[in-house]
């Protein structure tokens, strides 16, 4: 039984539609607009909730991962899977089961035991204690080189930028999550310094280049090895810079966040190679609420979903339906063979994006679908989830029949591929292929489930998933409980709110930057309209919120943004036209502003109106064929949004 207040939101949103008589300005429910930035991949869909929709215990499955990887005492075929590197006073989890590298000290990944400590500490688990496997993720940290390096053995003039970049970032969350740990929080401040070092030798004064393999640190020269390249390691800097602002409050460091990401807006194309361009919309977000840049968040967005990658053609997010199975919203290779989707790049690609509506609540309902599709799905990379006929482990290897059902549980294959063997999908992964090991069940990948698991909570309305904003947040001072929810049915719903603060809270709508609901100590019922997104803080009752620079706060902590939107109507998309085209331009907004300019760019021509002015323009100015048009925005506060049209010039 719920006792709760009953309440009913509508958005009270700012439009101002601009046609042949310029632009007006009016006040319209949610039902007439909305703030909505539409994340491309996610609008291609076929449905707004997955076709087979079924919710796992993911926290129980991450539990499961904590206890099984790190119980020395199991019994069974593979088992126990850690073992005690004397060598490097660490602890040592191979990166699959079945793994030769088993026992040899110096070769366990950071990948897999660093993450591994952050997944469970997220859930509440502290690794420091008893044992404590928190310190002894320093064998990690090179001495010599002054960097995170992936193997404790290893060294940066063999390994790849996001090999040496992503175990420096799961260094830092454990640094940020183990706050009190001295030696690491020393460490990971001197990788950085490295890191900022390195930076330098790339940015070269003004002429910045990031475009490569890696970098040698015993030299202090980046390197190509003319097979591949890692343009996204740009990010990887960046976000490690951002940190060392953050906890140092050093500008030289913010300023070499903005450096890079300058780099990265100004990058032709999509420079994801594998797990880095994961944390640009988030940077891009909080560099853009906290300092005033205007990066393209939906464009690195779409850098991370579209599958157009540059240096690995076809990375990017998966879309459409695989034999029985519905793969929407996972991350891999949408080419390789068909498709390729990896469990470690769906679940850190997670915890690295949902964070973005925290800062701008406009993408929260792609976001929100996005999740919904990813949480159904996700639940394939594990054996039991799938048929067995379609599993590697089952197919191939004879030992799979002796396998243990707390590795079937726990631990996920690395991949699922849309056709192999003869089955479609096939779950499985490429150390059976190539010899790696002698299962695909993944270590490096389970060690993230509990950074997706963080992040999701079930609430009284199936399919309408409460997601933590604040989960995988770092280095930033104890925010305000911040949830974000989507309503993927096609009438509205009536979600319990489940406050999660002590005491009696008001409940803030960043959508609206008004407080919704005042004095609720328990739970109350809100109604979130249909296929409409919610975000949600909660705040103490006696809050004041000071508006300020654009910016929302309590106690000085910034809560949301102003935000804008611009949308395009009268064509649809891929039209054909001829002649003089006039637009209708809507600009919505939460918060009194007008209209400075509206922006037409196309074939490298600029048009520029005023609010008075009709947004026209004449195809015979242009060659004929297929166009690319970008619409901008500009209001008198210094807000801009843009959003694109194609359409087909006769």
């Amino acid at each position: 039984m719920y006792a709760y207040n009953k309440l009913k939101i509508r958005l009270g949103l700012i439009i101002f539609t601009c046609f042949l008589a310029g632009c007006d300005q009016d006040m319209k429910t949610s039902k007439d607009l909305n703030l909505d930035k539409e994340v491309l991949r996610v609008s291609l869909y076929n449905e707004a909730s997955p076709t087979d929709y079924q919710l796992i215990d993911w926290q129980d499955r991450a539990l499961a991962f904590d206890r099984l990887i790190f119980d020395q005492e199991a019994e069974g075929n593979y088992l126990p899977l850690i073992w005690d590197d004397r060598q490097y006073n660490s602890f040592g989890l191979p990166a699959y089961v079945g793994d030769g590298r088993l026992h040899n000290d110096g070769a366990q990944e950071a990948v897999t035991n660093i993450a591994a400590i952050v997944s469970a500490s997220l859930l509440g688990e502290d690794k420091s204690e008893g044992e404590d496997y928190v310190s002894q993720l320093s064998a990690f940290f090179s001495e010599e080189e002054g960097i995170i390096l992936n193997n404790p053995a290893g060294s940066s003039e063999t390994t790849s930028m996001w090999y040496l970049l992503y175990p420096t970032i799961l260094f830092a969350h454990a640094s940020d999550l183990y706050e009190s740990n001295d030696l690491l929080r020393e460490q990971l401040l001197t990788a950085i310094e490295s890191w900022y070092q390195a930076y330098l030798v790339m940015y070269d004064n003004g002429n910045p280049d990031f475009d490569y393999t890696g970098f040698n640190f015993n030299t202090n020269e980046p390197y190509r090895n003319d097979v591949w390249t890692e343009p996204d390691s740009a990010v990887g800097i960046g976000l490690l810079m951002y940190y060392g602002y953050e906890m140092t409050e050093e500008t030289k460091y913010l300023d070499a966040a903005i450096n890079t990401m300058d780099y990265m807006e100004n990058y032709f194309g999509s420079p994801l190679y594998e797990a880095l361009m994961y944390f640009g919309p988030y940077l891009a977000a909080k560099l853009n609420a906290y300092h005033g840049t205007t990066y393209d968040i939906a464009g690195f967005m779409d850098d991370n979903f579209n599958a157009s990658s540059i240096p690995r053609g076809g990375w990017g997010s998966i879309i459409g339906q695989w034999g029985n199975y519905e793969m929407n919203g996972l991350f891999g290779s949408a080419t390789d063979g068909g498709g390729f989707a990896f469990s470690m790049n769906t679940f850190a690609g997670a915890g690295a994006i949902v964070p973005v509506a925290a800062y701008d609540a406009r993408f929260a309902r792609s976001i929100g679908q996005w999740m919904l599709h990813l949480a159904s799905n996700s639940r394939y990379y594990f054996a039991t989830e799938t048929n067995d006929e379609n599993q590697s482990c089952t197919y191939f290897n004879n030992d799979c029949a002796d396998i243990e059902d707390s590795i079937k549980y726990a631990i996920p294959y690395e991949g699922i591929r849309k056709d192999s063997n003869g089955r479609t999908p096939w779950f499985g992964g490429d150390p059976t292929v190539y010899g790696w090991a002698e299962t695909d069940f993944s270590l490096y990948s389970g060690a993230h489930t509990g950074i997706l698991a963080s992040l999701i909570t079930a609430t009284n309305i199936e399919q309408i998933l409460r997601l933590d904003l604040n989960a995988t947040r770092f280095f930033e001072d104890e925010n305000y409980p911040t949830s974000l929810f989507y309503n993927p049915y096609q009438e509205e719903k009536e979600l319990i709110y489940e406050v999660t603060s002590a005491g009696e809270v008001n409940l803030f709508n960043t959508l609206t930057n008004e407080v919704i609901v005042s004095n609720v100590n328990d739970s109350v019922a809100v109604e979130i309209e249909a296929d409409r997104a919610l975000v949600i803080v909660e705040l103490p009752s006696d809050a004041e919120v000071i508006k300020e620079d654009g910016g929302y706060y309590v106690s000085n902590q910034l809560i949301s943004t102003e935000l804008i939107a611009v949308a395009v109507s009268g064509i649809e998309e891929n039209e054909s036209v001829s002649g003089k085209i006039t637009l209708d331009v809507e600009v919505v907004a939460n918060y009194e502003t007008e209209i400075a300019e509206i922006t037409l760019e196309l074939d490298e021509h600029t048009l520029i109106f005023n609010e008075n002015e009709a947004v026209t323009f004449t195809t015979k100015d242009y060659r004929s064929g297929p166009k690319r048009m970008r619409v901008g925005i500009e209001t008198t506060d210094g807000k801009t949004d843009h959003t694109y049209l194609r359409m087909q010039f006769k």
